[in-house]
């Protein structure tokens, strides 16, 4: 039986330490994998820095926030892989991941004169000491997944990309001069 060992709103983490978001409107939800790729945050820093995205793996529907839990408790879930949503957890991983991240309504509460706030993993006393790295490694949420798309050496992100319609018709060759 998997546990969910802490709960806020609509995230969870389960006794692996892997997070989870609850997607949807309540009567028609699913679970949404999330991963997260800095190691030493609490689920509270985490879920208010925004240190997650999805990993494209979802559940099947359920008829309330309850049952998607129940159903999680219970190994009941078929997960399966929606790409465009893993493509959308790239993107904000990548937007997240910069050091100097800040959630936007965090940035408009700083306009509006609030007292700025420090990103965690920038702060001198956020450093874990040996013992402390082991257990926060142990307890925070994670995601075997990379946050970040890898190219092979020396490959640009989008050099393989081509359209179908210049490919099917050969170099030189455009669509307007058919």
């Amino acid at each position: 039986m998997a546990r969910i060992r802490q709960r806020r709103d609509r995230h969870f983490i389960d006794d692996h330490g892997q997070l989870f978001w609850i997607n949807g409107p309540d009567h028609h939800c699913y679970l949404s994998e999330q991963r997260q790729w800095r190691q030493g945050l609490s689920f509270e820093e985490v879920l208010e820095w925004k240190q997650c995205s999805p990993s494209g793996l979802v559940s099947q529907r359920f008829t309330s926030l309850q049952a998607a839990c129940e159903a999680f408790e219970h190994h009941q879930i078929t997960w399966s892989l929606d790409l465009y949503l893993r493509r959308m957890g790239d993107e904000m991983a990548l937007q997240r991941g910069c050091d100097d991240y800040k959630p936007t309504a965090m940035k408009e509460e700083e306009a509006r004169g609030a007292r700025p706030r420090r990103q965690p993993w920038l702060s001198g006393d956020w450093t874990p000491t040996a013992r402390d790295a082991a257990a926060s490694a142990a307890a925070a949420p994670r995601c075997d997944l990379s946050a970040r798309p890898r190219c092979a050496p020396g490959e640009a992100p989008h050099l393989q990309r081509r359209r179908r319609s210049s490919a099917a018709q050969g170099p030189g060759v455009s669509p307007a001069a058919r």
